[in-house]
Formats: C-alpha cells, structure tokens, sequence
C-alpha cells in the first residue's frame, strides 16, 4: 500500500486529486495535502511517502525549491509537477530537476492515474539504484532508504569509526564487512560551475545549487547499471559510491578496471549533454571491503586532485597516477593528507603508522638536502596550517608550534628526531581546537533557531548560511553533537513555546500557530498532535484543569 503527499495552494485542487487517488485501483491507502512547500517538507520529516506531486507556482516556497530540498533529505523520493506552465522550455527544467513527469492543469484524470502508477512502479523497484541486492532492497521502504543514504555518508567521510560503529552503519544500509561478491569504488566528480548551462553564461549562486541538484539526478541515472549512489561533497564536488559485481575470479580486476573507465566517461558525456557543465572525475581503486570506503575515498580525492599537473585529463586514476615514477612529490603530498586526516581523529594508532612511514622516508632523503627540506616543509607547514583552520590565532600555540620557531638551528637528523614529538604535540592542540570550534557551531546553530524559529519560511539553507557551512554539513555535525535531527530539534522548539502560550495565554489556536512558525492553523494541530499526542484544545484543557 502506498502513502502519497500532494503539495498545492489551491485547496479544491488538493482535494480533486486526494479524492481520485483514493478512489483509484493503484493501491493508494492514504492522501495527505499540504497547502505550501514548508508544510510539505514538515509532513515528509514526520512521516514516510512513496510520491510526491506538487504544484510550481506557490507562494513562499515553490515547487523547484521543494524539490531542492527533497533531494538534500531524501533522495531517492520520486516527485511528479503539476502547474499551469506550458512552455516546454519551464517543463524542461523541471524535469532536468529531478520531476519523473511533468502534468498540465487542467489535469486528465487518465493521465494523472497513468503517470502516478508508473512513479510507483518505479518506486517499487528503486532498489537496483542503491549499494544493496537487489532481492533484499524491494522490502525497504523510503525511510530506510533515507537512513541508507546518511549511512552511506558517514562510511564514506568517517576515518575513526569503530567496529561497533561499522556495525551498526553497515546495518542500517543492510550489508555487513563478511558480504562476499562486491567490489566497491569511490567517483569524485568536481563541477566547473563558472560557466554552464546551454546559454553557456556566468552561473549564479542560485543556478549553481540548482544544476548541482540536477548533477545528483543525472549521475544517478547514469550510475543506474553500476548500483550508483551520489550526494553532495564540499564545494562544487559531488561524491559517486559504485559497485560492481565480481567474476567468479575476485583476482581478476581488469574487466571491473574497464568498466571503472566506462564509468567515468559515462559520468562525463552526460553532464556535458544534459546540462552543458565541464567536470573532472577521480577515481579510486576497487575494493570488497565496504569498511575501506573512506580509504577510497582519499583515494578519489588524491586523483582529482592531480588535474593541477594534467589539466587536459577529464578522468583520473588512482591506480595509474600513484604509479607514475615521476609523481613521486604528489605521493608525498598524499601522504602528508594522511596525517593530516588522523590528526584531526582519536585514532593514535594510525596516526602513528603514518607518522613513522614519513619519518622513514625523510631519513632515507638525508643524502639531499635540498629534497629533504622541500619534504619535511612540506610537512610540517601543511599541519602547522591546520591551527589557522581550526584554532584562534591569538593563542600561544601559534608561537610555540610555528615550524620556523620549533625547528629553529636543528640539524637534519635532529629534526627527523624531533618529528614524532612535534606532531603529537601539535595534534592534541588542533583536536582541542576542533572540538570547541563544533561546540560553538552547535551553540550557534540553536542560538539561531530559538531567535528565528517563528519563521515559517525557516530553512537549513538559512540555518547553514548563519554558521558558513554547508546544509549537509550543519546536518551532521548537529546529529553527531546532539543525536537529534536539526529539524525535530526546530519542531521540537516550536511545540514547546506552543504549550507554554496554550497554557499561559489567551491566544486563539491560530494566533500560537503563526507566533510558533505555521502558516496552517491545520497544520500546526497536527505536529502539536504528533508530538504531544493530543491536539491543542485538549492539552489546554488538561493542562489548565491540573
């Protein structure tokens, strides 16, 4: 049975469509309405839809800006528009957005029928597009779907996990380090989003969000043969997680390296045909082991990085870089990235692994001292930078760590002997620094929330902006430092300064409910209600009779 979520500002057209699908044979069990798009993403946080259709032209948020948003949570949730726009050129971009069909008004009901029981179908059989078997995927349904997703993220930015930690992420997208018949890979796709589009223009900041939103869509429907999954990275880089099935010979990698090759100039062509945008693809080696992800993932980061040296190479190889005898600084340069990565974790243990393979190889350069000192700078001034990033430039530790000061009269030998110290002591400092820095980002993040909560065009966008970060990234690291969601955390807020005026006021239920954030009287019972598990009359009885 299927639960759908129809989106318009027009409440007779709500209602038409909720009557029909309701009366329709695609078993649809329940219709919920939602008069904005705000009011949409609200009944999507509360509970799980398998379609969405939604008007364009709404006030306050509109359609396209709905469908943003939907990809940023939950991605694999299908979306049909419906509007009064005719022009192709409108429809077009709708569907580029993401839309799995675009419907006129006024709407024909056979056509309605006919477009919302294709979505489905293809909803129903959406779990070839994630990292699962097909046969288990077809039980999952768009909740679990969304909490694959966010799995998928951490394994894949997460250096410190701990086995528990695998475990329970591993579980959540229905696999297990022991699954057999895989081999995994890591696509690190940057946009060039200066110039783009087919009007091949300056792109905005808006248009860049929108074509990284369609970049997400298209790559998945590019990755479909693959098992291909995207999402967003940093900046104008989106990340592909693939997997390819294994030969009965699980030694034999060339053909999985052909199709990696494939892969990447698929990646390529069609965000060149679709959308006009130039991109550079890094790809990682393969591996069985889904706990080796983030591994790929450096891996990916490195190729892409050295398009710098191969500015006319569109695809990048790990494998075929790391190889080159004359790449030799750009794998010292990835190897200083390890540290840098460890020092940021709790991990010691690999810290110190990759700290004593680097002293290993500048003892072995001590013979040129010209070499040794572009290393050993290389090096130190790399983690020495990472306290401009994460400390106050005022503290001591500025001084004391500068490498110029540290090192200051050493000799070579001496300063290969001073390495291990300098870094761990520099490693307590940064760790130190990153944690108060996300602690003041989070006391930030709900100082914002509780001045701005009664905003009912309140988004992450807005949320993330108020920090300098990404909407993905204000995601995690509120869940990571709190383990709540930032939008139950803005609901709960909301629900909470409702009690306190239901009990302590006069004010009528609409009046509470614009102070606190919904436009819909409607609306707002039914969070109250979610939450509190009573509506707003019966709670100001109760309360006010005790």
């Amino acid at each position: 049975m299927y639960k759908i979520l129809v989106v318009d500002d027009e409440p007779t057209v709500s209602a038409g469509i909720k009557s029909y699908l309701m009366r329709s044979e695609l078993g649809i069990d329940h219709v919920e309405t939602a008069s904005n798009g705000f009011e949409a993403l609200d009944c999507l946080r509360m509970d799980t839809y398998d379609l969405v259709l939604t008007d364009i032209q709404m006030g306050m948020m509109n359609g396209i800006e709905l469908m943003e948003a939907i990809l940023l949570e939950q991605p694999h949730l299908p979306v049909i528009v419906i509007s009064a726009h005719e022009k192709f050129d409108f429809a077009k971009r709708a569907l580029r957005l993401g839309a799995k069909d675009y419907l006129i008004k006024p709407v024909e009901l056979d056509e309605l029928m006919r477009v919302v029981g294709k979505a489905l179908q293809e909803k129903k059989e959406m779990g070839r597009l994630t990292l699962q078997r097909p046969e288990a995927d077809r039980s999952q349904d768009g909740h679990l779907l969304k909490k694959r997703h966010e799995a998928l993220i951490e394994l894949v930015t997460e250096t410190d996990l701990q086995e528990k930690d695998y475990e329970d992420l591993l579980r959540e997208i229905g696999s297990s380090l022991k699954e057999q018949g895989y081999w995994y890979g890591i696509a690190a796709v940057h946009l060039n989003l200066s110039k783009g589009g087919f009007s091949n223009q300056d792109i905005t900041l808006m248009d860049r969000k929108l074509l990284k939103y369609a970049s997400v869509n298209i790559l998945e429907e590019s990755l479909s043969d693959w098992c291909g999954v995207a999402f967003y990275g940093f900046g104008n880089q989106l990340v592909c997680v693939i997997q390819l099935e294994a030969s009965d010979n699980v030694d034999t990698r060339l053909p999985m390296n052909s199709q990696l090759n494939l892969i990447g100039q698929t990646i390529i062509i069609n965000l060149k045909q679709y959308l006009n945008v130039d991109v550079t693809v890094g790809m990682s080696t393969l591996s069985p082991d889904l706990s080796m992800l983030p591994k790929l993932m450096e891996e990916a980061n490195a190729a892409i990085e050295w398009r710098k040296l191969h500015p006319d190479n569109n695809v990048l190889y790990y494998e075929d870089m790391s190889a080159l005898g004359n790449m030799r600084m750009m794998e010292w340069a990835a190897m200083v990235e390890e540290i840098v990565i460890h020092m940021k974790t709790v991990d010691e243990v690999r810290l110190a692994q990759e700290l004593q393979s680097a002293v290993k190889i500048l003892a072995n350069l001590t013979h040129s001292e010209g070499l040794f000192h572009s290393c050993f700078g290389l090096l130190v001034y790399r983690l020495y930078g990472l306290l401009f990033d994460n400390g106050q430039e005022s503290s001591s530790s500025f001084r004391q760590y500068d490498p110029d000061v540290y090192f200051r009269g050493m000799e070579i030998s001496r300063k290969v002997a001073c390495l291990h110290e300098y870094v761990q002591g520099l490693a307590d400092v940064i760790r130190a620094c990153i944690s108060e820095r996300d602690q003041t980002v989070v006391s930030r993040i709900t100082a914002y929330i509780y001045n701005h909560y009664g905003n009912h065009e309140l988004k992450i966008q807005d949320i993330a902006g108020e920090v300098h970060f990404s909407a993905a990234y204000v995601s995690y690291l509120f869940k990571r430092e709190t383990n709540k969601n930032v939008w139950d955390f803005v609901s709960e807020v909301r629900i909470e300064e409702a009690k306190r005026l239901l009990a302590v006021t006069e004010l009528k239920r609409y009046e509470i409910s614009y102070q606190v954030g919904y436009q819909s009287p409607e609306h707002f019972s039914r969070m109250f209600k979610r939450f509190i598990g009573i509506s707003p009359a019966d709670y100001r009885k109760e309360i006010r009779g005790n």
